[in-house]
């Protein structure tokens, strides 16, 4: 079964949820809570993006680490 961008941007929002649990720096929450609003909004799959071997640090609020 394929991953969509909804099933990532679930799983950035869920780290985010930890690390604010966990009171890590609010700079990094909202940099996760960033990146599930990039991938949720994309025209285009992920998934399809990673097959084809696309810079996904490209993305707005997606950065390399």
């Amino acid at each position: 079964m394929p991953v969509n961008n909804r099933d990532i941007a679930e799983m950035f929002n869920k780290v985010a949820d930890l690390l604010d649990i966990g009171g890590s720096n609010p700079f990094r929450v909202r940099a996760y809570r960033n990146a599930a609003r990039t991938v949720e909004g994309l025209g285009q799959s992920v998934s399809d993006m990673v097959k084809n071997e696309e810079d996904l640090s490209e993305l707005p609020g997606i950065g390399k680490d």
